[in-house]
């Protein structure tokens, strides 16, 4: 797919206090002329994993169930899809955090950006 689809991350701010939500988005946009089909060999569309020190602190999915079905989505040309959550930093420590979004399709596709937890 290469450079015909994009795939982005983004959390709502750069800064939060503990206990305060993380609204977290991820988006893929077919950047060419022709259509695009994401193949997938679950249920599962989309996943967010929150990484702080190089170890994994939280994953979206982690306790979902998803059928085990195959699937797929059409991206018409310039057509963007996005997926949102929000992530609770109650119980996390002050420090940096890395969010990497991933579409589950077949390869999969990832991005990630960072953000920090202050102090409250």
């Amino acid at each position: 797919m290469g450079k015909d689809v994009v795939v982005t991350v983004q959390t709502d701010k750069e800064k939060y206090t503990v206990n305060e939500p993380v609204l977290i988005s991820l988006k893929v946009l077919n950047c060419s002329a022709d259509p695009i089909r994401l193949r997938f060999n679950s249920a599962q569309r989309y996943d967010f994993v929150v990484y702080r020190d190089g170890k994994e602190v939280w994953r979206w999915s982690s306790g979902r169930v998803f059928a085990m079905a195959l699937g797929s989505l059409l991206l018409k040309p310039k057509e963007e899809k996005e997926y949102a959550e929000v992530f609770n930093t109650s119980g996390m420590a002050a420090g940096n955090y890395k969010l990497v979004g991933i579409i589950m399709s077949s390869p999969q596709l990832k991005a990630n950006c960072m953000f920090r937890i202050n102090d409250s």
